[in-house]
């Protein structure tokens, strides 16, 4: 294999940057122009390279990389030019390369060139995974142009590879089987009923299963809460698929970046706290009364898992973001589908359900204790507001959540007053939201546009010829923080960090920031977190969004060492 190295490349720029002046200058001198090898009167009007050299490759079914040209009549390629290199995926053999025909050419005297086609074959010695292959060619006209050299990127994908495995390589999933999105999204919902951000919906769904279960409403309230979680997702996607046609750059948990929709989430969450207390019944949501609403309950439980991404989710979310709206919206139900089934196995079946603790009183104690994660996550909304917004927004949130306290103690077992007490509650979370809005203060207007993602800092440090640890993150993202508390701050991460001198580069998206966006979309990705490493030379790599730092250091070693950096 012959492998092609910065310092050639240098030197061979420069040189063929001389022969275009030579040759130009020779061309304005020769008024001719040429059909294969035969000389006419005209001069010539030169293609561009990729007119010139129309390149194709593909893997054929023995086990080889197939790479062929097609040029049309008067152009031809070096063959002491071609060069190939493989970044990743396994080993290629001695590539095959075809006799030429013997021709004296101009700048590089004797030489094999071909003309109208040339087919390389470069045997696979061992193959593990998609393979990304460098590709280098150079050619010139018989009358009066020589290309500098070209190099391509090529990425071929063996059949079988999963959507995951494909965006854990940084690969694009545009070739990838539907039926494969589709089970990684199936899996993505069901693992979301795991994450610490469905936590406190799950809570209220504890509470309630077993007595509907036992009930002759069990299937009926099982459909309804599917049909709640399900219909969330797709208006979500109908949201993200608009958004994206007019031009936003807005992802999966794209609403949290919003301070107004943070301070109505951290309200509800304060009302479905006090509602789980018995203090205040929500109309048609009923969670500690008798009559609980599951459609509601649906809509309700994947707002909150907005702010986690799971394994299987963000691959599935960059196909369906990356082929349109009609494969983003099947995504997003296969989500929603995943996400309730296992609450409607439970709930609907009276088999399963018959297995299940029978009601008693000691439902009402864990109805009640199940208040508390409602208002820690009311809490952890309001710092996020802070982080958004500054101080002033949080006093305004207060000030309401101490309304609606009011509110509750007011209609607090008075049927004949819930009506305005509801009335009255709606209004004050539209006046939270706009009071919110409206007061970011200019500290925090001025720290958010400091903090922006600085592009250019990080194109630096990747120049550098350094390693580059890239987090892309936000406050609002229960795994992201999770990650970093236990894994990137620690002394362990740290060190190992400044022992091999890679640099730590961390891309806030708590507010909207179009250049994360887009760097998230470079990966294929909707949303966050991203951990992406790049080496000093090779391709980047994409880190799990689950990390401990055993998997962080094994998986920076592994690559490392598969590289040889």
């Amino acid at each position: 294999m012959l492998l092609v190295t910065s310092k050639w490349i240098v030197g061979t720029a420069a040189s063929m940057a001389m022969m275009v002046v030579m040759s130009l200058a020779a061309a304005a001198e020769s008024p001719v122009n040429f059909a294969g090898t035969d000389v006419l009167k005209e001069q010539p009007a030169f293609l561009s390279v990729d007119e010139a050299y129309q390149m194709d490759v593909s893997l054929s079914d023995d086990g080889h990389i197939e790479v062929s040209w097609r040029m049309p009549p008067g152009y031809y390629l070096y063959r002491h030019r071609f060069a190939f290199s493989l970044d990743s995926g396994g080993t290629l053999g001695q590539p095959i390369i075809p006799v030429g025909i013997e021709k004296v050419d101009d700048y590089f005297g004797k030489v094999e060139v071909y003309y109208d086609e040339v087919n390389v074959r470069i045997p696979i010695i061992e193959q593990t995974g998609p393979l990304r292959i460098g590709i280098t060619y150079q050619g010139c006209a018989d009358y009066g142009l020589c290309y500098p050299p070209e190099t391509r990127g090529w990425t071929l994908v063996p059949e079988g590879y999963t959507v995951e495995a494909l965006a854990e390589n940084g690969i694009e999933s545009s070739d990838v089987s539907m039926w494969v999105v589709v089970g990684s999204a199936l899996l993505a919902g069901l693992l979301l009923n795991l994450m610490p951000c469905v936590f406190p919906v799950l809570a209220i769904k504890a509470v309630t299963v077993l007595d509907i279960a036992r009930s002759g409403r069990g299937l009926k309230h099982a459909f309804g809460y599917a049909s709640g979680v399900v219909s969330t997702f797709l208006v979500l996607g109908v949201l993200l698929a608009t958004l994206r046609t007019a031009g936003e750059a807005v992802g999966w948990g794209f609403q949290l970046q919003e301070p107004g929709f943070v301070s109505a989430m951290t309200v509800l969450f304060f009302a479905m706290g006090l509602n789980l207390l018995g203090v205040l019944e929500l109309p048609g949501f009923g969670v500690a009364m008798s009559k609980p609403s599951a459609f509601l309950t649906g809509i309700i439980a994947v707002v909150v898992a907005t702010p986690c991404t799971v394994p299987f989710m963000a691959s599935a979310m960059g196909y369906g973001l990356s082929r349109g709206t009609g494969a983003l919206l099947l995504v997003m139900v296969v989500l929603g589908i995943g996400m309730a089934a296992p609450y409607v196995l439970i709930t609907g079946f009276p088999a399963i359900a018959r297995r299940l603790p029978k009601p008693g009183a000691w439902m009402v104690t864990i109805k009640q204790a199940m208040a508390f994660p409602m208002f820690l996550t009311a809490v952890w909304l309001t710092w996020v507001l802070a982080r958004q917004a500054g101080a002033d927004a949080v006093l305004v949130l207060l000030a309401g959540s101490v309304g609606l306290g009011l509110l509750s103690w007011l209609g607090m077992n008075k049927s004949a007053r819930m009506s305005r007490v509801w009335s009255a509650g709606f209004a004050l979370v539209v006046a939270v939201v706009w009071g919110v809005t409206s007061v970011l203060d200019e500290p925090t207007r001025k720290e958010t546009a400091e903090n922006r993602f600085d592009v250019a800092a990080f194109e630096t440090a990747r120049a550098s010829g350094r390693p580059v640890f890239l987090n892309i993150t936000a406050s609002w993202c229960v795994t992201c923080l999770t990650n970093e508390r236990t894994t990137l701050a620690t002394d362990r991460v740290q060190d190992y960090f400044k022992n091999n001198g890679i640099v730590y580069i961390k891309a806030d998206w708590t507010r909207r920031d179009s250049s994360v966006s887009d760097l998230l979309t470079t990966f294929n990705r909707s949303g966050v977190p991203l951990y992406v490493f790049f080496p000093s030379r090779s391709q980047p790599k994409i880190l799990p969004q689950l990390l401990t730092p055993g998997i962080l250091l094994r998986e920076v070693d592994d690559y490392l060492a598969a590289k040889r950096l």
